[in-house]
């Protein structure tokens, strides 16, 4: 079996939440590619869904979408699963997703909005702000809210590519699946 085929399997198991499985399979792929940031990240998040299953998943799809953007993904995801484990967050896993996307460049959603009221145009500060930084999106609201925006003003792939990305992480919330209707047929 390849690497391709080893992390796959491991992916599916994670997802269904069968943690022992996943390690074990995460293990093999570690052992034919020491080295590969998926396995390694995929070993630790299911190390970490013996104790933490919801904040695991969470992680799994943080990791999902940080791990082409910034230079050590690894150390960013131990840093994260140690901060569960020693009890050190007194919040929800998404209030320490929240500080720690603010250590990266970005914009905070309040300050995007900001920007909009400004130009007065979103798809003029849309664009300068994606091509120019990130926006942090922390809170339901702001990611309802960043969605309608996105296709109120045409951007139905890249309101697909978020809704695709992040609506795992709230659990098939009813209010965020609803978004999907926002898109016309055809673009899913």
């Amino acid at each position: 079996m390849n690497i391709e085929e080893l992390l796959n399997r491991a992916e599916r198991l994670f997802l269904e939440k069968n943690y022992k499985n996943a390690l074990d399979i995460y293990a093999i792929a570690l052992s034919v590619d020491k080295d590969n940031t998926d396995a390694y990240v995929g070993a630790i998040l299911s190390d970490l869904g013996f104790s933490f299953k919801e904040e695991a998943q969470v992680l799994y799809y943080y990791f999902q979408t940080i791990k082409d953007s910034i230079s050590d993904p690894k150390r960013n995801i131990e840093h994260l699963a140690n901060s569960l484990t020693d009890g050190s967050i007194k919040d929800d896993i998404y209030s320490l997703l929240d500080a720690d996307m603010a250590m990266y460049d970005g914009i905070e959603y309040e300050d995007f909005i900001d920007i909009i009221e400004q130009k007065e145009n979103f798809k003029e500060a849309f664009e300068d702000a994606i091509f120019s930084t990130k926006v942090i999106i922390s809170k339901k609201w702001q990611f309802i809210d960043f969605i309608k925006r996105l296709t109120a003003n045409g951007y139905y792939s890249v309101a697909l590519d978020y809704l695709e990305t992040h609506a795992p992480l709230y659990n098939n919330d009813q209010e965020i699946l609803r978004l999907y209707s926002l898109l016309p047929k055809g673009s899913m």
